[in-house]
């Protein structure tokens, strides 16, 4: 298990064995949640395919990537962490 410090500005680097571990890529989406004092959980979010997203995530009206990116992935974590504690 290594031992890892956390850099200056929160960041924590995740070593090649525990990203292959955990089946993590770069540019995955991962959400993290604090499970007890001193415990941090990190989960990687599934990949989904354009054809999914439209299916479990239906569009009404226009579309501000800039502006509803936050919200797409807000929603997106909140169903893992539902799906993860069912």
């Amino acid at each position: 298990m290594p031992i890892q410090t956390i850099q200056t500005r929160g960041q924590l680097t995740l070593t090649r064995d525990v990203r292959r571990a955990a089946g993590i890529q770069p540019g995955d989406l991962v959400i993290t949640r604090v499970t007890g004092p001193g415990t941090v959980e990190i989960k990687r979010l599934p990949r989904l395919r354009l054809a999914d997203l439209l299916d479990r995530y239906h569009i009404d009206g226009p579309v501000d990537i800039a502006a509803d990116r936050e919200d797409w992935h807000n929603e997106a974590a909140v169903d893992v962490v539902a799906a993860s504690n069912a």
